[in-house]
């Protein structure tokens, strides 16, 4: 949660036509990304809708101050029935929720739907039309996904029948994760979007809740308070935690670097010092011996790493992970951003693997559709999708993530339920009839031709000298927001007659010392 505001969440609702009406949002506007109608026990639930976060008006309208758009970014028709309604956002961004109700009130939320992500729940829905506005608490837009359910997500989740938890409903084991990330270093160079890896992977462990684990008991350090001490004396304190086959989870997102002979790896906590790094760093031997005792206890010690050359700590940890050859006796898990000789992506909201992990604990990582997500998908799915994540942030440098594990661990160790069996099939692409194509060029070094179809749902595709990209668009008077790469690639434009033309931004730019590039495009004709 930002500085700036309380330490708990805000639900409100205040009445029509507070403050000045030509700078708050207006619902009798069309809704950017269309509207649905639904009824009471509708399926599928939940009902999603990717939507771009934010906008230009910044308002306080249900006692929440967030930056919204004019229009609404979506609207619901429903019929009612005997169902609560449920409304939630899922971003890497800290978004918002403003919805203004049937009977013209506004409600509004912050942080309720846990980490940065709101949600709003009405008990007694009533029937009638709901516009909704998804903000964002800062003044930079972010992609986002809308939930809109009967059912609350909140409240734990219980396995599929068709997908039995590992070893017994009633006796699954407990999560002890310690996640740290570190972007304002007051003596190495400042990051973006380690933050975020550690509330996202907390998430991630905890939304399975119920279905993999008892219970996930979260401790999360953050920039002043990720220092090595601190991360030190809780990873020594999963010694006194916890039972056999309990998980103990260590995350690190930030700078990570080698020695002198390339022969082990550390970590650099939040105080690291260049004068005195003997006693400022965190080394791969430290975390490795505290785990050989975690492993003693029969327990699960998992270790997840975004951060430069942090392969290298795999390769440190050889000779550990071959002490641990008998079933049941638990074991090491190993999940490194890189290869030894690599740095670490990242993307401004999040770290590229950090994300990939996210997203297979999501349940993207179920590759066989069978409702769960093992070991050796997640190992498949986040080399997949950390590739994808930098072709979409125009960045070039290799990154090969590295899982790994004991003997004493099967590769089908499920770590996530993916809540549903699903057949096999490719997603449709929309009519390209209904797109809008525009095609131009732009100044970034090594690319040039650019072109974009946009389609009237939200959905944008880029087509760039190198690659084809996914995103989403967002169109407020002859302003044209596109964001590709969740985010880690925006375009800002505006539109003069059959031409849109603007400014660009991207991590990887930066890191080469350009801070933005110019693009233009034209309507093509009958697009």
């Amino acid at each position: 949660m930002s500085y700036s505001r309380v330490v708990f969440a805000v639900v409100a609702v205040i009445a029509v036509g507070v403050g000045p009406a030509a700078a708050q949002p207006d619902p009798n506007l069309r809704p950017t990304y269309g509207s649905v109608k639904l009824r009471a026990g509708f399926l599928p639930d939940p009902f999603t809708k990717d939507v771009v976060a934010g906008g230009n008006l910044r308002t306080n309208l249900g006692g929440v101050n967030a930056f919204v758009a004019k229009a609404p970014d979506f609207s619901l028709y429903y019929e009612k029935g005997q169902f609560p309604l449920i409304f939630y956002v899922q971003s890497v961004a800290d978004t918002t929720l403003l919805i203004n109700l049937p009977n013209g009130t506004w409600v509004a939320d912050d942080d309720s739907g846990g980490g940065l992500n709101p949600l709003v729940r009405i008990a007694n829905p009533q029937s009638g039309r709901y516009d909704i506005f998804v903000g964002t608490f800062g003044k930079n837009p972010a992609p986002a996904t809308l939930f809109i359910s009967e059912l609350d997500p909140n409240k734990q989740p219980q396995p599929p029948p068709v997908v039995p938890p590992p070893i017994g409903k009633d006796n699954l084991p407990a999560c002890y994760i310690v996640a740290a990330g570190v972007d304002n270093y007051p003596h190495a160079n400042r990051l973006r979007g380690c933050l975020n890896d550690a509330r996202n992977t907390v998430a991630a462990f905890k939304s399975q809740t119920g279905a993999i684990f008892r219970k996930v008991e979260e401790q999360i350090l953050l920039d002043a308070t990720a220092t090595r001490a601190n991360i030190h004396q809780r990873l020594q304190a999963f010694t006194q935690k916890g039972a056999a086959r309990d998980f103990m989870v260590l995350f690190l997102s930030g700078h990570g670097s080698r020695t002198a002979d390339n022969k082990n790896w550390f970590f650099l906590p939040f105080d690291f010092h260049p004068g005195n790094t003997n006693a400022t760093i965190l080394s791969d031997r430290a975390v490795l011996d505290l785990g050989d005792q975690l492993v003693k206890q029969k327990k699960h010690f998992v270790v997840i790493v975004d951060a430069c050359f942090s392969g290298q700590l795999v390769t440190t940890a050889q000779s550990y992970l071959n002490r641990y050859q008998t079933t049941g006796d638990g074991g090491m898990i190993l999940m490194m951003s890189s290869a030894p000789h690599q740095t670490s992506a990242a993307l401004g909201n999040f770290s590229a693997f950090a994300k990939a992990f996210a997203d297979a604990m999501a349940g993207n990582g179920d590759l066989n559709r069978d409702g769960k997500v093992t070991l050796e998908e997640i190992k498949t799915y986040t080399a997949r999708r950390t590739a994808q994540l930098l072709a979409q942030a125009r960045i070039s440098d290799k990154q090969d993530c590295i899982v790994a594990w004991s003997p004493s661990i099967s590769r089908d160790l499920p770590l996530a339920i993916s809540g549903r069996v699903v057949a096999l099939e490719p997603k449709k692409a929309a009519p390209a009839d209904k797109a809008t194509r525009w095609v131009g060029s732009e100044t970034l070094p090594g690319y040039g031709k650019l072109a974009f179809a946009l389609y009237p749902d939200g959905r944008a595709v880029m087509i760039d000298a190198r690659d084809t990209s996914e995103g989403v668009w967002r169109q407020e008077n002859d302003q044209y927001t596109l964001l590709f790469g969740n985010g880690s690639v925006v375009y800002t434009g505006t539109r003069q007659g059959n031409t849109i033309s603007g400014k660009a931004t991207s991590p990887s730019t930066r890191q080469r010392n350009i801070q933005s590039w110019d693009w233009t495009v034209q309507l093509q004709a009958g697009g």
